[in-house]
């Protein structure tokens, strides 16, 4: 019978690159040791809140406000921070082609 595996939880903030919304969330790490690995090599997984087994949150976050994949992982604790540095949300413009001016006295 394999042991139980041991578990830790850790918190991580997010703050997305797209639309500006930031959160924190805490996931369980689980660790888990194969007995017949002769190595004694230790493999983790993530569980999230709702007990889901999940890829790394480090490496695949997504936002869930705008679906952005441009997301970056701070320590737990920096979401709000980065909720009040962060300048009001950015909107789509109109790129315009800017043309040297030309003046009057020139004829080209």
């Amino acid at each position: 019978m394999a042991p139980e595996p041991r578990s830790v939880p850790e918190t991580f903030a997010f703050a997305c690159g797209d639309c500006g919304h930031s959160w924190e969330a805490t996931f369980q790490v689980m660790f888990f040791t194969d007995p017949l690995d002769a190595s004694g090599l230790t493999t983790q997984e993530y569980v999230d809140e709702a007990g889901r087994a999940i890829r790394s949150p480090l490496a695949d976050a997504v936002c869930s406000e705008c679906g952005g994949r441009r997301v970056n992982v701070l320590e737990a604790g920096h979401a709000e921070h980065t909720r009040h540095a962060e300048p009001e949300p950015r909107t789509r413009h109109k790129h315009r082609l800017h043309l040297p001016h030309r003046s009057p006295e020139r004829s080209d």
